[in-house]
């Protein structure tokens, strides 16, 4: 098959008969001529066409009528959807009608967490509105995993109540300079803050005990306690319960920055965290009497607490109501006649594991008035355990197997601190 293309006029295109044979088919081994004699014939406007075969269909077809057709229909009105020109714009009803900032507050309250996020996602606006909403005012993250640039956001908002307890964090994605540094100079509302079981490095802590001037209730169990966390705790001054169990790298000096400022601890569980005897005497020089509940289990062995200490704790703290000094070898018969004598209120004591108190002496506890429960796991023997159940039958023995001293979970996990941490 020959194909010819060229530039002809679509009223003249394929006017000559004589191409035609009486099939009205083109003939293939012929050369048709298709251009005009003089340029002159051509007029302006002209189609590319191709001549085959069956150009005997392009009879019956003017592709300048089409386009002269789709310019009348844009004329009157009728485009086509490739075409369209007068789409119609999108606008946002809430810019348009100008809804204030505290109505979409009061709409975002009605959201959960999750939903609140996507939702800030949206515009500016509702960024703006969801980032100081106050459905952040209690912030459950346990056992989440995050980064840091989740903890700078977080230290942000408006929160009051914020758990962070178990927490995996991403190390691989360190967050910005600029961020961390004004993380550093900025201010948090937190009151409530649990650490526990976190493991934070001293950058995380930094970002989020830095900002932190309002804590009235805090946990670092098992995390970091060096000089310049123990900086960021001292800010704190309204502190109530601190924990800092099985926390470790506790020195004298952060021990005295801790204990000279915050002045207004009600209870304080220093178990396990490698308490020695210089530390321990920072500590118990510095406490007040408005601790109503310690826990000093678990010292270093052989240098850490002993008889001595409870004699400088009864005349630091009188009105303790519980005390625990379990896991203390040092601990002997004088401790225990001190606890008699002088802690006229107590209700809790836990002498668990202290294997040089004699039982008789532990006995004499039965005729303190104000004791109720007594916990002394491992100090009796199994053979004697019930005669000593019958000499003690006032007190309530070995009933609590954790010691609950300013943790923040108390039974049901789903109360931080008395705070309730279910979304509805």
């Amino acid at each position: 098959m020959s194909r010819i293309i060229g530039r002809l006029p679509s009223s003249t295109l394929l006017d000559n008969d004589d191409c035609e044979d009486e099939d009205g088919s083109v003939f293939a081994d012929e050369t048709i001529s298709v251009f005009p004699s003089s340029f002159e014939l051509i007029p302006r406007k002209c189609t590319k066409t191709s001549i085959s075969r069956n150009s005997a269909r392009l009879k019956s077809i003017n592709l300048n009528e089409h386009v002269k057709s789709e310019q009348k229909k844009e004329k009157d009105g009728i485009s086509l959807p490739i075409r369209r020109k007068d789409a119609r714009i999108i606008q946002n009803p809430f810019q348009k009608y100008r809804v204030p900032d505290e109505v979409v507050d009061v709409i975002f309250s009605n959201l959960r967490k999750r939903d609140l996020l996507s939702v800030m996602r949206v515009c500016k606006q509702f960024y703006a509105v969801g980032h100081e909403s106050k459905r952040w005012a209690i912030t459950d993250v346990m056992d989440r995993p995050i980064t840091e640039l989740t903890l700078v956001t977080l230290m942000r908002r408006r929160i009051k109540v914020l758990r962070l307890a178990g927490a995996k964090l991403d190390t691989t994605l360190p967050v910005d300079p600029r961020f961390f540094s004004a993380c550093m100079l900025s201010t948090s509302r937190l009151e409530c803050l649990d650490l526990s079981r976190s493991n934070l490095s001293q950058r995380q802590l930094a970002i989020v005990l830095k900002p932190c001037r309002k804590l009235q209730f805090l946990s670092l169990e098992g995390n970091i306690l060096d000089n310049h966390v123990a900086g960021y705790v001292s800010e704190n001054k309204n502190l109530r319960q601190l924990d800092i169990s099985m926390t470790h790298g506790i020195t004298m000096d952060g021990a005295r920055m801790i204990f000279d400022k915050c002045k207004n601890l009600e209870q304080l569980n220093a178990s396990w965290c490698g308490l020695d005897r210089p530390i321990l005497g920072v500590l118990l020089d510095r406490i007040t009497d408005k601790i109503r509940k310690i826990n000093l289990a678990g010292s270093v062995r052989n240098f850490g607490l002993c008889n001595e200490h409870i004699d400088l704790l009864s005349s630091k703290v009188p009105d303790l109501v519980d005390i625990d000094i379990s896991d203390n070898v040092e601990i002997s018969d004088a401790a225990v006649a001190t606890l008699i004598s002088r802690f006229p209120k107590l209700i809790f004591i836990s002498l668990n594991r202290c294997y040089g108190v004699d039982p008789n002496i532990i006995v004499h506890l039965n005729g303190k008035p104000s004791l109720t429960y007594l916990n002394v796991h491992g100090c009796i023997t199994d053979n004697n355990m019930e005669m000593f159940f019958q000499m003690c039958d006032r007190l309530k023995i070995n009933s609590q197997v954790f010691n609950y001293t300013a943790k923040p979970t108390i039974g049901s996990a789903s109360k931080v601190w008395g705070y309730d941490m279910r979304e509805y």
